[in-house]
């Protein structure tokens, strides 16, 4: 007769074993799989049925002990509806261009099949001390279509340097009204320790935000003060033409992504075009840049100069050394598409003039003044060697 009782405790012991959940990790075939599972619940009748029944009932969200927990999960989803965090297993080192082709990566394994932990969000931070604490060597901010991806897998490129890259938890935790503005810098700090722990050598984080996760710069600035910080701008014109092959998030229309003064606007207004609705983002993106250029903590460099720069150029503004070995890497990456591993990297660029009635609107004039005021900005020394 099993002790379920038992069971249970061996189940949560095991969530908690990086060791045997690394052996879990591996095995490739469901067989396998059963048999490391047999010997961990020291359960010699369980099956394929009665893993999946019993693991169900244990789905429920709980609170780990988060020191040891982290080492071999990762948080990946914020679910906003019920405050929960959904995890997957943490054996892969981060790569790819985006943190969620990194996350799909994780969920292919059976471990991650099977097993599938849940925890609500707010219970964690009485555990915040308890882990790592960290800091930021690099905070990057973008307009989108800026060249940041770029920068951002590139540092992936050095074994040393843990890299995330537009990471959706943070970014729905933080825009998040559910919680106090209070409490938001201490649940973003518990959602970096744990997604930017240091492992395997890593001694670097570097940290691409979302688009929209400009608006939330001082309190990133302020969380993390000896973070260097890295703007990134295009002209507005060229971001418009790309978001029209393929939008992202923030320009595919609605309001959810705009500030409450930006919303109440266009609620006031006629329904905007998808066009104005951009212009009126871009001109948002273009104030709050404006402002952080005005904190004196971030190097401001634009599409067209990022594009033509060798990587020690790249590295001398951040102060950031390369080894030889690490400039050839890079001198290579910068030949292919960022985000089309494999691929030659072909500038796309619109020909076609503004339409003169977006000349002509207020808010496509005062963006591109916006603009060509942070051009006078720019950190750029024509000595630079490019």
């Amino acid at each position: 007769m099993v002790d379920f009782k038992e069971q249970e405790q061996r189940y949560w012991q095991l969530l908690h074993q990086p060791e045997s959940l690394f052996l879990l990790h591996r095995a490739n075939d469901v067989e396998h799989f059963i048999a490391l599972m047999t010997d961990f619940l020291a359960w010699p009748e369980l099956s394929l049925e009665h893993m999946l029944a019993f693991i169900a009932l244990q789905q429920d969200s709980f609170i780990p002990d988060l020191d040891r927990f982290s080492q071999a999960w990762f948080p990946c989803r914020y679910h906003s509806q019920h405050k929960t965090v959904s995890w997957v297993p943490a054996f892969h080192r981060l790569s790819k261009p985006f943190l969620e082709d990194d996350i799909s990566d994780a969920r292919r394994c059976l471990l991650a099949s099977f097993i599938q932990p849940k925890t609500l969000l707010e219970p964690l931070l009485s555990q915040r001390e308890s882990l790592p604490i960290v800091n930021p060597s690099l905070m990057i901010f973008h307009w989108s279509r800026c060249g940041s991806t770029l920068v951002s897998s590139s540092f992936a490129l050095l074994e040393t340097c843990r890299v995330l890259s537009e990471s959706m938890l943070c970014s729905d935790v933080m825009h998040d009204d559910h919680w106090p503005l209070a409490l938001k810098p201490q649940l973003v700090d518990l959602c970096l320790r744990l997604q930017g722990r240091l492992r395997l050598g890593e001694r670097e984080l570097v940290i691409k935000w979302n688009a929209w996760d400009l608006a939330c710069w001082p309190m990133l600035l302020e969380l993390y003060p000896k973070s260097r910080v890295l703007c990134l701008i295009r002209n507005p014109k060229d971001i418009m033409f790309s978001h029209q092959r393929v939008a992202g998030r923030h320009m595919a229309g609605g309001q959810s992504l705009l500030p409450t003064e930006l919303h109440t606007q266009q609620m006031e207004n006629t329904e905007p075009s998808l066009d104005e609705f951009r212009t009126t983002v871009l001109q948002h993106f273009a104030q709050l840049s404006a402002a952080l250029y005005q904190s004196s903590r971030a190097i401001l460099l634009d599409y067209h100069q990022l594009k033509d720069f060798k990587p020690t150029t790249f590295s001398t503004i951040l102060g950031w050394p390369l080894s030889e070995g690490e400039i050839e890497r890079w001198q290579h990456h910068w030949r292919f598409d960022a985000k089309q591993q494999g691929q030659l990297f072909t500038p796309v660029v619109s020909n076609e003039p503004v339409p003169l009635r977006e000349l002509q609107s207020p808010s496509w004039q005062q963006l591109f003044m916006t603009y060509n005021q942070l051009l006078q900005r720019l950190y750029w020394d024509k000595k630079h060697d490019i």
